[in-house]
């Protein structure tokens, strides 16, 4: 048996509980994640198992347990639901529905940017699954391509609920740390306010720009310079880091990334209705 110091670098065949690893998928914040076959199971499940480094730390370790509580809670076809989740063997798991397919950080970084009719396709799906979070009461807080799944058939899947929170939780920081990624941060976030569905549709607003434009609006920026850009400065304008972009994308892209919240569209669908409309002849 493995110790849970080895957790990224786990051969195929180590057992953790009921599981038995197939292959390591990549790793993130809080863990490993790999693909596993459990006892009596005919199809695989994507199996995280927390940082060795992390299980000891109490904020970590209810980021992880609140990850399970919320995506136990799922069933839409756009959010990766938590199917199981426990201790065991030394560590902390939680076995999600495995998406066979690439994150769209990958997928950027093969092609670049998208093509608007698969970008519009991508809104609409991850729009569906926000909405879905949002009449929970739920507010993701780390849309970003890394957690974002596009699977075989295309469909687009939303998946990381480490950050996400309810309305009754309570927040989980350490002082003088940011959780979220900059890139894609609200302001209101980043001015140290609670996180609403406008965050998220802020943060899905700046994925799309990624998704468009080949980078987010403040890609290349200090954390610190690129905060204070998300606070104070206009993004640039998406025509201007690609020529191809119509006029009217481009204004409906931007919709999102209002300074206030109560200026942008006021659900995901919304404004993804709104970028799809722009594509129309």
């Amino acid at each position: 048996m493995s110790s849970p110091a080895d957790s990224a670098l786990l051969p195929p065949g180590t057992v953790v509980g009921s599981y038995r690893l197939e292959a390591f998928l990549g790793s993130g914040a809080m863990g490993a994640v790999y693909k596993a076959r459990g006892d009596h199971q005919e199809t695989d499940v994507a199996l995280k198992l927390m940082r060795a480094e992390l299980m000891d730390d109490p904020t970590f370790r209810r980021r992880f347990d609140r990850e399970g509580d919320i995506a136990s809670r799922l069933n839409h076809p756009n959010l990766v639901s938590v199917l199981d989740r426990g201790e065991a063997d030394g560590f902390l798991y939680l076995a999600t529905r495995f998406v066979d397919g690439l994150s769209l950080r990958e997928w950027l970084s093969i092609t670049g940017s998208l093509p608007l009719d698969e970008l519009g396709s991508i809104a609409a799906d991850l729009a569906s699954g926000l909405d879905e979070l949002h009449s929970l009461g739920i507010t993701h807080r780390d849309i970003k391509p890394a957690n974002v799944v596009i699977g075989v058939d295309g469909t687009a899947l939303l998946t990381d609920f480490g950050l996400a929170r309810a309305a009754a939780d309570t927040v989980l920081t350490r002082a003088g740390h940011v959780f979220g990624t900059v890139d894609y941060l609200a302001p209101e976030l980043i001015r140290g306010e609670r996180g609403t569905g406008a965050s998220d549709i802020y943060s899905l607003g700046c994925l799309v720009y990624a998704c468009a434009c080949g980078a987010p609006p403040f890609a290349g920026l200090s954390v610190t310079e690129a905060c204070v850009a998300h606070v104070s400065d206009p993004p640039p304008n998406p025509q201007a880091r690609r020529e191809d972009l119509p006029e009217a994308f481009s204004w409906a892209l931007l919709t999102a990334l209002t300074k206030e919240p109560r200026d942008r569209p006021q659900t995901a669908t919304a404004y993804a209705h709104l970028l799809r409309a722009s594509l129309s002849p």
